[in-house]
């Protein structure tokens, strides 16, 4: 099976958006989804990562470089919307997805990726772990 790891464009909202309701259970506005990865192209620091087979989109991840003003001021890269089809899962498609947000990060020049998972995904959290991230620290979220 051939995986090509690319920038996600506006003609895959609707496949991205299928593959976030496979993982969430909710719809996306497809339109807000293309106008905002329309948007996210001028953005050097965004990469919407998207794996894909035979031109279909199986999988995505999101990094987004962030300036930090700690240390020596490098950036961060904090990853978000990490999703691979079901039907796509546990054959190395994650972690090739993960890989390009490294890459990215260190093209950024980033110090280090931090991402958060529900405390539930024990699964995901086995994958990040083997992947070299620490589940050293907590996280919360607000939604607001």
């Amino acid at each position: 099976m051939t995986i090509e790891i690319r920038k996600v464009t506006t003609d895959d909202a609707e496949a991205l958006s299928a593959l976030f309701t496979e993982f969430i259970g909710k719809d996306s506005d497809v339109t807000t989804m293309r106008e905002q990865l329309e948007l996210l192209r001028s953005r050097q620091e965004y990469y919407v990562a998207g794996a894909y087979r035979d031109q279909e989109l199986i999988g995505t991840a999101m990094g987004i470089a962030c300036i930090d003003l700690v240390g020596n001021g490098r950036p961060f890269l904090l990853i978000e919307n990490v999703v691979v089809s079901p039907f796509h899962q546990g054959v190395g498609i994650g972690k090739k997805l993960m890989q390009a947000l490294e890459d990215f990060g260190r093209t950024h020049e980033c110090n280090y990726l931090i991402l958060a998972s529900s405390n539930e995904r024990i699964e995901a959290h086995r994958f990040y772990e083997n992947l070299g991230f620490a589940g050293a620290k907590r996280g919360f979220i607000k939604y607001i």
